[in-house]
């Protein structure tokens, strides 16, 4: 097992032009992404574009507790992708109230071809304290308008 994983780690950095079948190219199983979800950063900006603009596709969004969990697909598989969810430095005045949300995405330069698909988790008790400092309420509904949610809106809902 240890030997495919080498040289799985081999063929995808000379496919990404980081060796080649001259070059001896050392992997360690570590070099192998960790499984499950990957944690996203939570910022509140005017600005979404200042954490990247690459392309991806949102494929499936859920709300658990405090955490947004996104499915998302993206090319690469060079470099390490970074995904930061970009909340709107204001509510919209509703019942319950809105936030508007953008998923900004850095590739990090990564030019390689191959089409992953990660589950990336997002701590939203930023989104609920930012809440709770605004109505000075303990518990609360927000609606989080983020584009391209395959199911419609999300819903998060604390105490």
């Amino acid at each position: 097992m240890r030997l495919r994983v080498l040289l799985l780690g081999a063929a995808a950095l000379a496919a990404c032009g980081e060796g080649g079948l001259d070059t001896p190219v050392a992997v360690s199983v570590n070099d192998v992404p960790p499984a499950g979800p990957r944690a996203g950063a939570v910022v509140f900006s005017e600005a979404p574009a200042r954490w990247g603009q690459d392309p991806f596709v949102l494929n499936d969004a859920a709300i658990a507790g405090d955490t947004l969990s996104l499915n998302l697909s993206y090319a690469g598989g060079c470099a390490r992708h970074e995904f930061t969810l970009v909340a709107s430095e204001s509510f919209r005045e509703s019942d319950p109230v809105q936030l508007p949300l953008s998923l900004a995405h850095d590739a990090n330069g990564d030019s390689c071809e191959a089409w992953l698909t990660q589950d990336y988790e997002f701590d939203l008790t930023l989104l609920r304290d930012r809440y709770r400092q605004s109505y000075g309420a303990g518990s609360g509904r927000i609606v989080l308008l983020l584009d391209s949610v395959p199911d419609g809106t999300l819903l998060y809902v604390f105490s």
